[in-house]
């Protein structure tokens, strides 16, 4: 095992700034249930769900550090082991990942006319291979008791990582080419359009960084717990991007958006392909 600045060093800062960005998290919550109090029932089911998940996440993070940390205080032995709430963890960065994910490709799947170009089919293949390459791992990091032993499934770790960097930019681009297909002669929505490509092409440009920094990490310094504290900042990212994408739509009248009436769900790109207009 390596020094401690690399191993609860890096959990304690890894959870310092996860914790800040879990800050965010809640306001960004906070405002879309007060903004979008009629938005489609999918997604005030998922910003809910993803909310438990991302609470239950966080305490874990902060179990696992105090407990390395203070709990094992001078015990350089527990260091190796691999104690319950890493696992859980682990698990539950997989399940917010993987329907961050899954939710994106809705959007795609809107986007595209209900898959009627390749991206969108791309889009749900590589998410159905990284659910199970997800579950491959949530498994796996359940039979292992320390660090030492997860060496031996470290190709499953690598193999997660590297399949969300994958998704992300197979997302990215789709929703950034059927964004830039629904662009008209408004300028005005151009202009909007324009600037949903740009976040676009940034929140996944800024979560495949991330998991390619942590799947680095692990596979060069898989003695510490960089890529540990690298993966707790992770799970806040995609679902911060995702809250922000749904928080940067326009806001209806009285604090709701106007998705309610059938007659004012779609509008039609200059393809004919039908999209939300609350999508965005």
């Amino acid at each position: 095992m390596s020094d401690v600045h690399s191993t609860v060093g890096a959990l304690f800062l890894g959870v310092v700034f996860a914790c800040i960005l879990s800050g965010v998290t809640i306001l960004q919550a906070f405002l879309y249930f007060h903004y979008f109090r009629r938005d489609m029932l999918i997604h005030k089911i998922s910003v809910a769900v993803l909310m438990i998940l991302d609470t239950t996440h966080g305490a874990c993070m902060l179990h696992a550090v105090y407990s390395y940390i203070v709990t094992g205080w001078g015990d350089s032995a527990g260091l190796h082991e691999i104690i319950w709430s890493v696992q859980i963890q682990v698990s539950l960065n997989v399940a917010i990942i993987l329907l961050v994910q899954s939710l994106y490709t809705f959007r795609v799947w809107l986007l595209s006319g209900y898959y009627k170009g390749l991206l969108g089919y791309l889009s749900i293949v590589a998410v159905a291979g990284g659910f199970g390459i997800g579950i491959a791992l949530a498994y796996k990091i359940f039979t292992v008791g320390t660090f030492e032993e997860l060496k031996q499934v470290s190709w499953v770790i690598n193999a997660a990582l590297a399949s969300s960097t994958v998704i992300d930019f197979t997302i990215a681009i789709a929703m950034c080419y059927y964004l830039w297909k629904s662009k008209t002669a408004t300028s005005r929505l151009n202009s909007r359009l324009s600037n949903l490509i740009q976040f676009t092409l940034g929140s996944g440009v800024l979560t495949s960084a991330c998991s390619t920094s942590a799947l680095l990490s692990h596979v060069f310094m898989p003695d510490n717990f960089i890529f540990l504290g690298v993966q707790f900042l992770l799970t806040k990212l995609y679902l911060v991007s995702f809250l922000t994408m749904l928080n940067s739509r326009p806001r209806g009248g009285s604090g709701a958006t106007t998705d309610e009436s059938p007659s004012s769900r779609y509008s039609l790109t200059k393809d004919g392909a039908p999209v939300y207009a609350t999508a965005w």
